[in-house]
């Protein structure tokens, strides 16, 4: 096994999760500045706790998926959609192109890809409040 603290520090080394909506909390690939893959670590709880603390500081780092607590308003634009929504890291705007920029996961669970590719989460639509789920219903 690689020492991970160390080679986290190279600027062109990154950790990547292979199944970040699915099952983010294991399979993730070490990847070199090529994108050749360096380690695979299947359960990161597995490692010691230096290695894990590395590990989560850079994942930390590359990863941005906020997760949406309420939709105020979703309007139709020349090029797709404009949403103002709240999320767990404050309130956001962004737009979406196509209906293919919505994904269901399973389990009420979606995520939105807007147009410069920032991936929001909703957990649960079910748990949304009334108003925001009515304006998702009414657009998707």
């Amino acid at each position: 096994m690689i020492d991970l603290a160390t080679t986290l520090q190279n600027p062109g080394v990154r950790p990547l999760r292979l199944f970040p909506l699915t099952d983010p909390a294991h399979w993730i690939a070490i990847l070199d500045e090529q994108g050749r893959e360096l380690a695979c670590i299947e359960d990161p709880a597995t490692l010691d706790a230096g290695q894990r603390s590395a590990l989560e500081a850079a994942l930390a780092k590359r990863h941005f998926v906020p997760v949406i607590r309420r939709i105020v308003a979703i309007t139709r634009a020349t090029d797709g959609h404009d949403w103002r929504v709240e999320t767990d890291r404050g309130a956001s705007t962004f737009r979406t192109e196509t209906d293919e920029s919505i994904q269901t996961l399973g389990g009420g669970r979606i995520v939105i890809i807007d147009k410069l590719g920032t991936r929001y989460l909703l957990p649960d639509v079910a748990q949304l409040d009334r108003d925001s789920r009515r304006k998702l219903e009414r657009y998707y």
